[in-house]
């Protein structure tokens, strides 16, 4: 009769794809038994209705989410899932790249007060004052390193780096949050802070054996979209007698619904000849945070109040977006899915 422990063993082991399990579970429980009664030879009743250990579960959580998301080698289909989470967080490392570049920019040219320059924005931090406003934008940059370093291929810069770009969003976001005149805890904040925190939940699929991207479509994507996102900020100031259409158009869950319905509705000419879906899936897996954050900001335009009948714009408009996401993102899943069923699903054997 198997002991407590080896039952608990091998209730954690479920966590792994069904094909590794079968090839090396009896081993790993095996070794981890061995491991156990020798920590503790003077006890082995204890050892038998103990615990595993947390790094032990850890690490086969780890490993488990190392095989269902493939690297080099991989079968087809945990493969693809794991070029669709590393392009994720890629688009999510360049999304942040690109939006504190062009802040810089604006921020920079609306305190120079050149021909053009948009008000510097109402939400300032939480230590106050416009020089501390501009200062704090600049610890945007801290993803431009984060993000060259995941293009470029060194992972584990990447991730460090990705981790002190994020601080600083977390602390904006926490003193906010704990500051009961400027709002306090909101569904708006808790959002924003999950989609900023995305990139570096994703940078989990960049193993050792994942492969390098394709270095010069995602370098020249920085430029592009920092170019692209300060031509729709300027043009997107307030128009006389339609003042809201400007925060319609330009808010920045508006950009990423456009960006990305944009993207799905290229995708079948673009990528017409892709063997795996991982771009579709790629889409799919952006679709729920991007909804959700244009649904947040949609209730809060309306709750501010916004949606009157002369400034109906922002809610308007994010409505349609919300209404064609759902759309893009079923036929995106449907399409992901299906082929997805093609694929091979056996991982290869190996640690």
């Amino acid at each position: 009769m198997s002991s407590l422990l080896e039952q608990r063993y091998r209730q954690v082991l479920r966590l792994l794809p069904a094909d590794y399990r079968q090839a090396w579970g009896e081993d790993m429980v095996a070794s981890f038994m061995q491991a156990a009664y020798a920590a503790a030879p003077d006890d082995p009743e204890g050892v038998e209705i103990s615990r595993p250990g947390i790094g032990e579960a850890a690490s086969i959580a780890a490993l488990a989410v190392r095989l269902r998301l493939g690297g080099s080698g991989a079968a087809p289909r945990p493969f693809s899932w794991g070029e669709a989470v590393r392009r994720v967080a890629l688009i999510g490392l360049l999304a942040q790249a690109v939006g504190a570049l062009s802040g810089v920019v604006l921020m920079t040219w609306a305190l120079k007060q050149l021909p053009g320059a948009m008000p510097l924005p109402d939400a300032t931090p939480p230590f106050g004052g416009d020089r501390w406003q501009a200062l704090w934008s600049f610890t945007g940059l801290l993803w431009l390193p984060a993000y060259l370093s995941a293009v470029h291929g060194h992972h584990r810069a990447a991730r460090i780096l990705t981790s002190v770009a994020f601080l600083p969003v977390l602390v904006t976001d926490v003193l906010r949050m704990t500051d009961a005149t400027n709002g306090g805890v909101t569904t708006a904040r808790v959002g924003w802070l999950i989609v900023n925190a995305l990139p570096l939940l994703a940078l989990v699929a960049f193993g050792p054996d994942a492969p390098r991207p394709r270095a010069r479509p995602w370098l020249i994507a920085l430029p592009v979209g920092t170019a692209a996102t300060i031509a729709v900020a300027l043009a997107a100031q307030p128009w006389p007698g339609r003042e809201h259409l400007g925060l319609a158009l330009a808010d920045w869950p508006g950009l990423w619904s456009a960006g990305l319905i944009a993207a799905a509705l290229a995708l079948p000419v673009v990528r017409r000849g892709d063997r795996l879906p991982v771009w579709p899936l790629t889409l799919a897996l952006l679709v729920p945070p991007v909804l959700a954050l244009r649904v947040i900001t949609v209730l809060d335009y309306a709750r501010m109040g916004t949606y009157t009948h002369d400034t109906a714009e922002p809610v308007i408009v994010g409505t349609i977006q919300s209404v064609v996401l759902v759309i893009v993102g079923v036929i995106l899943a449907g399409t992901a899915t299906l082929r997805l069923r093609h694929l091979p699903a056996a991982t290869d054997a190996r640690t």
